[in-house]
């Protein structure tokens, strides 16, 4: 039985609340945040991980946070995906970029430009994907595939015709989510599809206290929750 999950989805709470601690701005905690995600992607990848999403901004979080710290975040993802299409650690690993949700209808130019070339320059990568979900909801997920559906006018609806419905119909199911933040919960049914048979790990950590020993540990108690299915 293989121990390693294939597809671990984060939920990476909590910048907000260290940069508060730390007496930095928002976007200060978010920076951190990125840096963290620089190092967990590769680590997990190096441990046999073959997808590592990571959900980095909500709807609700690009229309209903403050101005500033929204202009914040796509200057933040500017940068890193800018980064990203160049980055040996992506390269070498041969890592795939994906980006999901409704992006591409929120972004300014600039910032699409920058995800789109990340996403180009990797393309044709198959051993390992870092999928990122950005102005993404679970539910409008659901009801977008919903709406194509009936206006497709399939009368035979099933698991399948679902998944090859959704913005992950490429992805395969999530074997374990891992939320930092300290609050163990799902949130706007975040890939609410793929994570039906998920296992789940939270930790009080906050995302930018989160460390590859962090993420060792979290894997670790997926092995043994493996050893012990149907004993």
């Amino acid at each position: 039985m293989n121990t390693i999950p294939r597809h671990v989805a984060i939920i990476p709470d909590g910048n907000r609340r260290w940069a508060a601690e730390h007496g930095k701005s928002a976007i200060d905690g978010h920076t951190q945040g990125a840096e963290v995600i620089r190092t967990v992607m590769p680590h997990a990848a190096d441990l046999g991980v073959e997808h590592v999403s990571i959900w980095g901004m909500s709807l609700d979080n690009f229309t209903k946070r403050d101005l500033q710290e929204v202009a914040g975040l796509l200057a933040l993802f500017r940068k890193e995906f800018k980064d990203l299409a160049g980055s040996d650690t992506v390269h070498s690993r041969q890592a795939r970029v994906n980006v999901f949700g409704r992006w591409r209808e929120k972004f300014p130019l600039p910032v699409r430009s920058s995800v789109e070339h990340a996403i180009s320059e990797t393309a044709h990568y198959s051993r390992h994907f870092l999928n990122f979900f950005l102005a993404y909801d679970g539910v409008d997920e659901m009801m977008q595939a919903m709406k194509d559906i009936i206006q497709e006018g399939v009368q035979d609806i099933t698991p399948e015709i679902i998944k090859q419905h959704l913005f992950t119909k490429d992805l395969p199911p999530v074997d374990f989510i891992i939320r930092t933040g300290g609050e163990p919960h799902l949130s706007a049914g975040f890939m609410m599809w793929d994570v039906t048979d998920s296992q789940l790990w939270f930790t009080e950590k906050l995302w930018p206290e989160f460390t590859t020993k962090d993420f060792d540990e979290a894997i670790e108690e997926y092995a043994k929750r493996q050893r012990r299915k149907g004993a």
